[in-house]
């Protein structure tokens, strides 16, 4: 690492296509904790019309999205550094460790947090990122593909000692849950310091999240590699077949998804988890399926003149995407939360929904005002501060 490049960051050039794409992540993550009441619609539980269809559309999902655009910057500021001749593995290193402090300090405030997972499973890409496509691909799809599920649907069909036990996150969750709803501001943070984090760990150890977490990395390190969104252009027919492919495999598996969960519940076996684990299976590819639908649409109106017009006003909140995401909760769990306003127990679905409407609505205003004056977002700049190990990192800009 050369002195000027330590003592000097280079002010990042903009993907606009990338920065919207990033924003509607956060719409979708926005609305989805908004109606989650953050994390609190758990406790009494309210499934309308209204909540299946936002759940459908982004829950699982825009998170997925984000996971992508995590792959993707890793392979444009690796591959900016390598341009100039520096080795940026440990230096990205650091960056992660950075972001895992910062996802501990928000999980305090929110279990929901996914930084912290992100600094933890983001490390993943440093021991593949030598590969070529050929084998990144192969290393997606069987992260993709979930495997652990099929021994695990085998194990219960078969009776294998603790194969048919309830998955640990279930007891441990249902203990979190109900003490936050009783906790105040200071009960909340130790719980959330130990007990919840533990939750939230095992639930993406056991229910494939983190899997699919790696295999998204890897898919977005692969579309920087081929330029998938900086020359879009290029992928013209192979995106629109790929949408094609991506909304058929949405709705087969949303029916057999349906198919699944109406049987009966000792259809595989008399008691146990083998349709458990197989509706999770069935799941986790109905998620990635719409992820992609989202993504590859996404794409294909931004690149529409007048739809893309729309959309482009998404870039500035994905321009300062970690501020954004973090804003979120610092405003969302107050409202929500019993030692705040205690929204969860009023406000309901279609509410909660529009609230958080409004409240993105004013995060894209601000966010336009602000990138017109600074470089990053208040945390970005910070993040990047630290992760250089300097304050010379530019951040209000110059008329």
């Amino acid at each position: 690492m050369t002195a000027t490049t330590l003592n000097h960051p280079d002010i990042p050039q903009r993907v606009e296509l990338v920065d919207a794409l990033r924003g509607f992540a956060l719409l979708g993550i926005c609305l989805v904790h908004f109606m989650e009441y953050f994390e609190l619609y758990w406790v009494n539980q309210d499934p309308t019309t209204l909540h299946n269809l936002i759940f459908f559309l982004f829950a699982g999902k825009a998170y997925a999205i984000f996971a992508l655009m995590f792959g993707l910057s890793f392979f444009i500021i690796m591959d900016n550094q390598a341009r100039k001749g520096v080795n940026f593995s440990y230096r990205f290193a650091w960056r992660l460790v950075i972001l895992l402090m910062l996802g501990y300090i928000h999980t305090l405030l929110y279990l929901g947090d996914i930084l912290s997972v992100l600094g933890v499973i983001g490390l993943s890409l440093l021991f593949v990122q030598r590969l070529d496509n050929r084998w990144l691909w192969v290393a997606a799809i069987l992260c993709l593909l979930q495997l652990p599920f099929y021994y695990q649907i085998y194990a219960a069909l078969a009776n294998l000692p603790g194969a048919n036990d309830a998955p640990s996150h279930w007891a441990v969750f249902g203990h979190v849950y109900g003490a936050i709803e009783k906790a105040n501001f200071a009960q909340l943070v130790a719980l959330n310091s130990w007990d919840g984090l533990a939750a939230k760990w095992l639930f993406f150890v056991e229910s494939g999240r983190g899997l699919q977490l790696i295999g998204l990395f890897i898919i977005g390190l692969i579309l920087g590699r081929i330029g998938f969104f900086t020359r879009p252009e290029k992928f013209s027919i192979i995106r629109v077949k790929a949408l094609v492919i991506a909304v058929v495999a949405s709705i087969v598996f949303l029916g057999l998804e349906k198919f699944i969960q109406q049987l009966p519940a000792n259809s595989l076996q008399e008691q146990g988890m083998a349709k458990m684990y197989l509706e999770q299976l069935v799941g986790s590819y109905l998620s990635t399926a719409v992820m992609a639908s989202l993504v590859l649409l996404f794409v294909q109106c931004y690149l529409w003149q007048k739809s893309g017009k729309l959309l482009n006003l998404l870039a500035p909140c994905g321009r300062v995407s970690l501020s954004v995401y973090l804003i979120q909760s610092v405003i969302g769990v107050p409202l929500f939360y019993p030692f705040g306003l205690g929204l969860y127990k009023t406000s309901g679905q279609t509410n909660s929904l529009l609230l958080g409407i409004a409240f993105y609505t004013v995060l894209i205003i601000i966010a336009h005002w602000w990138v017109k004056r600074f470089y990053y977002g208040p945390v970005e700049w910070l993040w990047r501060s630290a992760t250089y190990l300097t304050t010379k990192v530019p951040f209000k800009r110059v008329a």
